[in-house]
């Protein structure tokens, strides 16, 4: 991300998908963070699964993203 709008995209396309109820996300510090809906938390390994799935969309999305601990 290099400016607003990029975080604005980011967060637009974050919220867009099913497992994400809201985004924030901040362009100086290179990070989004995400509330996921209740479903999404009943698998083991939830944030794994959730955040590499997000961060596999978001560069399909030209965005290049790695989820984080």
């Amino acid at each position: 991300m290099m400016c607003d709008g990029c975080a604005a995209s980011v967060k637009r396309i974050l919220e867009s998908q099913p497992e994400v109820t809201s985004a924030t996300v901040d362009y100086k510090e290179a990070r989004a963070v995400v509330w996921t809906t209740p479903e999404v938390k009943v698998a083991e390994d939830w944030q794994k699964q959730c955040g590499e799935k997000l961060a596999s969309h978001l560069g399909t999305c030209g965005f290049e993203s790695r989820p984080q601990g």
